[in-house]
């Protein structure tokens, strides 16, 4: 086998295919690893040109099939899903800028998917298994029906997601797509390894997958550190590296030299896989063994220090100990660089616990605050980075951190923004488990009571008041509640996931869908003054959800302060950015109607219905009336009814001779949340080692 050090414009290059073999699995990125990904090009992006980012190996072989047009055919024996995922975002990116720079669109075509002189199967740089191939040729071709509800298609539509909600000024998108397109394909780096004839392809494939542990980052960093120490490097380890071992699992002690670099070299964005390479780079220009040890030893003093952050159990102030962890229980790698920034600063006794328990809490209420209104974390990893960058020498404040984050494009959520968003924002749907059950449990702290609730043993968990599946008693309830204009099942809609009718409780069996009066009883025996409250009403329906939902508005801006009001920024819309979010997530094949992207962006059907004639929105052919039937109002760029009837159909919309869209083929509230959350599964919290930086 040979090997050498590649990116993918070399490998796409050229009249070449990569053939995914039957024995390889079909795509299976999920929203947590793209996410990541999207994260990593950002950083990029936004880094000097000599930054890369390390992917790994793709390992490939020469495919014993011949081609009548003489295109070089490889096996991709491993690495298949970065190939194909990458190669998603040129598609991505390819779409996004064909009307307006329609050079760059071509570009892609002919450099990285097509061979443009090659027929039929050979047309295309990347075959993927049978089971992707035919959503894979449909995404190259531009088709219709491409971005449906398969992996391929669900990466596609995040990527043009996120490159939609990036790039929203056209005086600046050729800039944009031309930087993340030199990413993807001149910045994110592998180890090619190619296979020669005779050489067992199957046996390579089993040994890389099946055998070994891959060495991590700072696996490697260890080996050259003390490579560099002939004579002092065993009392080094000993002193120094053997307890920092001990101190951390393999993910954390990476996660340790990941924020030496972020700490020391002013917040540069340094990607988590290049991590030994930029580590290196600084250490050759250590000349002496003392000057090492200085470096590994101070490594050591920020190892302890990260321990805590880690650990809030082990912190001695109670003060500190509680506010770290509140955000441990967030849990967000994101804010570990400002939080060991402060620590550090508390270590060099330059800010007292309550300074650290207030800067802390800054943090915290910037996370909160964006998952509350429902903004993507894209981008949050750079902007905290740049937060510890702005700090350098000074001496963080509480003061300087709210300025700092209010000065960030306008992503410090707004207290209007955050009352509006409870109030109409289906929040069961927000963020990660934890992260609602975070937020509930600090408002039932906020609301105070002398009994104090054990939380990690309680066994707690988000309970619906209105149920999620109305009943005829529930029915009966709302029907006081309704306007001329609207049904029960619209307004159960509109209400039943906003957090003025949530609470936490361990007898979500219990209560069930239960009629009020039996809730009642049951929550009157909580320990949680939330639930006594809620308790103490005579009935519950919109009036009572929206009465709750204003005091807990109340609440929520008093625990997590909002940004500076002195600085002037020009807020981003959250409403019309969720919409357009909600919008670009719809499938091809599937259609959804206005009452679901308004209960999503909290805004009323009105407002969607003038946003969808006047704006051009991604995918807004793809709403139509609740009954399947086209709109009277058309959207932008739709000429007439027959016209949006004919693309719904080349996309595999089924229309019925009334000229109404199938029932099966509409995508509910529900559906379209957890694919722009990324719920999968059980939505079960991922473990400490899968928490992404995003």
């Amino acid at each position: 086998m040979r090997a050498n050090e590649t990116v993918l414009r070399d490998l796409l290059q050229g009249e070449k295919q990569y053939i995914i073999p039957l024995y390889q699995r079909s795509y299976s990125w999920k929203r947590d690893q793209l996410k990541q990904l999207w994260s990593d090009i950002i950083e990029l992006a936004h880094s000097s040109e000599s930054d890369t980012h390390f992917l790994g190996s793709v390992v490939l072989a020469p495919s014993p099939a011949r081609t009548a047009s003489g295109v070089q055919g490889w096996l991709v024996v491993d690495g298949q899903q970065r190939l194909t995922t990458l190669s998603i975002l040129l598609c991505a990116i390819r779409n996004c800028c064909r009307e307006h720079h329609p050079q760059i669109s071509r570009k892609i075509d002919v450099q990285y998917l097509m061979n443009e002189f090659a027929d039929h199967v050979e047309r295309y740089t990347l075959v993927p298994t049978q089971l992707d191939r035919d959503s894979w040729i449909k995404l190259v071709e531009r088709d219709p029906a491409a971005g449906g509800e398969d992996g391929i298609g669900n990466a596609y539509r995040f990527f043009k997601g996120q490159l939609e909600e990036l790039i929203d000024d056209d005086s600046n998108s050729r800039d944009w797509y031309q930087s993340i397109e030199k990413v993807a394909v001149g910045k994110l780096s592998f180890v090619e390894i190619s296979a020669q004839p005779g050489d067992n392809v199957y046996r390579i494939f089993e040994s890389l997958n099946n055998t070994g542990l891959k060495l991590t980052q700072a696996d490697l960093l260890r080996n050259y550190l003390f490579m560099r120490l002939p004579i002092a490097g065993e009392r080094i380890y000993g002193r120094y590296w053997l307890p920092m071992q001990k101190l951390f699992d393999e993910q954390q002690l990476v996660d340790l030299i990941w924020l030496d670099l972020v700490i020391k070299r002013g917040g540069r964005p340094t990607n988590q896989h290049s991590i030994y390479r930029d580590q290196q780079r600084h250490l050759s220009g250590l000349e002496s063994e003392s000057e090492i040890e200085e470096w590994v030893s101070e490594l050591y003093r920020m190892a302890l220090v990260f321990r805590r952050i880690l650990h809030p159990d082990e912190e001695n102030n109670t003060t500190i100990g509680k506010a770290l962890d509140r955000l441990h229980r967030w849990k967000a790698k994101v804010v570990y660089p400002v939080a060991l920034k402060v620590m550090l600063a508390y270590e060099d006794r330059l800010v007292d616990p309550d300074g650290v328990a207030d800067i802390l809490r800054v943090v915290e209420s910037y996370m909160v605050r964006q998952m509350l209104i429902g903004m993507g974390r894209a981008g949050n990893n750079v902007m905290l980075i740049d937060l510890v960058r702005s700090l350098d020498d000074e001496v963080p404040s509480a003061q300087s951190v709210t300025r700092t984050l209010t000065h960030q494009r306008g992503r410090f959520p707004t207290d209007e923004m955050v009352r509006e968003a409870i109030l109409e924002h289906p929040f069961y749907w927000r963020g990660k488990p934890y992260q609602k059950e975070f937020v509930l449990r600090c408002l039932e702290e906020g609301i105070g009571r002398n009994e104090k609730i054990d939380f990690d043993s309680s066994n707690l968990s988000i309970e619906h008041i209105l149920p999620q599946s109305l009943t005829p008693d529930w029915k009966t309830d709302l029907e006081h509640d309704i306007n001329p204009e609207g049904t029960v099942e619209e307004l159960h809609e509109t209400i039943v996931h906003t957090l003025g009718n949530l609470t936490l409780s361990a007898y979500n069996g219990s209560l069930s869908n239960k009629p009020f009066a039996a809730k009642k009883h049951i929550l009157a025996g909580s320990g949680l003054a939330m639930n006594l409250r809620i308790a103490k009403e005579d009935r519950w329906g919109a009036a009572e959800i929206k009465k709750r939902g204003e005091e807990l508005a109340d609440l929520a801006i008093t625990i997590w302060p909002g940004p500076d009001d002195t600085v002037k920024v020009d807020p981003v819309s959250p409403k019309l950015a969720l919409a357009r979010k909600v919008l670009s997530e719809i499938p091809s094949g599937r259609w959804t109607n206005y009452l679901v992207i308004a209960q999503v962006a909290g805004i009323h059907r009105r407002t969607v219905s003038k946003w969808i004639e006047e704006l051009s929105l991604p995918n807004s052919h793809r709403v139509l009336k609740s009954d399947g039937s086209i709109p009277a109002k058309l959207p932008t760029g739709v000429t007439d009814s027959g016209e949006q009837l004919q693309i719904l159909r080349s996309e595999g919309v089924i229309f019925g001779g009334n000229g109404r869209a199938s029932k099966k083929c509409h995508i509910g509230m529900v559906d379209l949340l957890k694919i722009i959350e990324g719920v999968e599964g059980d939505d079960s919290p991922p473990s400490q080692g899968e928490l992404d930086f995003a």
